[in-house]
Protein backbone atom coordinates (compact mmCIF):
# COMPACT_ATOMS: atom_id res chain seq x y z
CA UNK A 1 0.00 0.00 0.00
CA UNK A 2 1.58 3.61 -0.77
CA UNK A 3 1.13 5.93 1.56
CA UNK A 4 -0.88 8.90 1.41
CA UNK A 5 2.32 11.70 1.07
CA UNK A 6 3.05 9.99 -2.29
CA UNK A 7 -0.85 9.81 -3.74
CA UNK A 8 -1.87 13.64 -4.53
CA UNK A 9 -3.81 15.22 -6.58
CA UNK A 10 -1.88 15.22 -9.99
CA UNK A 11 0.40 12.17 -9.57
CA UNK A 12 0.08 9.54 -12.23
CA UNK A 13 -0.69 6.01 -11.07
CA UNK A 14 -1.23 2.35 -12.26
CA UNK A 15 -4.66 1.67 -11.07
CA UNK A 16 -5.69 -1.96 -10.29
CA UNK A 17 -8.80 -2.59 -11.95
CA UNK A 18 -11.16 -5.78 -10.71
CA UNK A 19 -12.51 -7.35 -13.89
CA UNK A 20 -14.94 -10.59 -13.80
CA UNK A 21 -15.58 -12.67 -17.06
CA UNK A 22 -17.49 -16.15 -16.99
CA UNK A 23 -14.42 -18.59 -16.47
CA UNK A 24 -12.71 -16.51 -14.02
CA UNK A 25 -11.66 -13.53 -12.22
CA UNK A 26 -8.67 -11.43 -13.03
CA UNK A 27 -7.37 -7.65 -12.78
CA UNK A 28 -6.04 -5.45 -15.38
CA UNK A 29 -3.72 -2.66 -14.15
CA UNK A 30 -4.70 1.11 -16.24
CA UNK A 31 -2.54 4.15 -16.28
CA UNK A 32 -3.74 7.68 -15.38
CA UNK A 33 -3.70 10.91 -13.12
CA UNK A 34 -5.76 11.25 -9.58
CA UNK A 35 -7.89 13.95 -10.11
CA UNK A 36 -9.81 14.13 -7.05
CA UNK A 37 -8.79 13.49 -2.98
CA UNK A 38 -12.18 12.63 -1.15
CA UNK A 39 -10.49 11.63 1.97
CA UNK A 40 -10.47 9.49 4.38
CA UNK A 41 -13.38 7.98 4.70
CA UNK A 42 -15.28 6.94 7.81
CA UNK A 43 -17.03 3.24 7.76
CA UNK A 44 -20.19 3.39 5.64
CA UNK A 45 -23.41 3.55 7.97
CA UNK A 46 -26.15 3.01 5.68
CA UNK A 47 -26.03 -0.80 5.64
CA UNK A 48 -25.17 -0.99 2.34
CA UNK A 49 -22.95 -2.95 0.32
CA UNK A 50 -23.49 -1.65 -3.05
CA UNK A 51 -21.78 1.83 -3.93
CA UNK A 52 -19.19 2.16 -1.30
CA UNK A 53 -17.22 5.18 -1.24
CA UNK A 54 -13.74 5.27 -2.52
CA UNK A 55 -10.98 7.83 -1.86
CA UNK A 56 -9.25 8.71 -5.02
CA UNK A 57 -10.61 9.97 -8.16
CA UNK A 58 -8.67 8.72 -11.19
CA UNK A 59 -8.99 10.11 -14.83
CA UNK A 60 -7.37 7.17 -16.95
CA UNK A 61 -5.67 7.81 -19.82
CA UNK A 62 -8.63 5.81 -21.73
CA UNK A 63 -10.63 8.55 -20.88
CA UNK A 64 -12.83 6.96 -18.31
CA UNK A 65 -12.83 8.25 -14.59
CA UNK A 66 -12.94 5.46 -11.89
CA UNK A 67 -13.00 5.48 -8.15
CA UNK A 68 -10.29 3.66 -5.83
CA UNK A 69 -8.93 3.09 -2.51
CA UNK A 70 -5.16 3.05 -1.49
CA UNK A 71 -4.82 -0.42 -1.79
CA UNK A 72 -5.27 0.02 -5.61
CA UNK A 73 -3.02 2.51 -6.77
CA UNK A 74 0.67 2.05 -7.52
CA UNK A 75 2.33 5.27 -8.01
CA UNK A 76 4.28 6.02 -11.55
Amino acid sequence: METDNQLTVGARVKVRIHTTDDEAAQDAYESGAIVEDFGVQTPDTTSRDWAVARRWAVALDSGRLVFADNEDLTVG
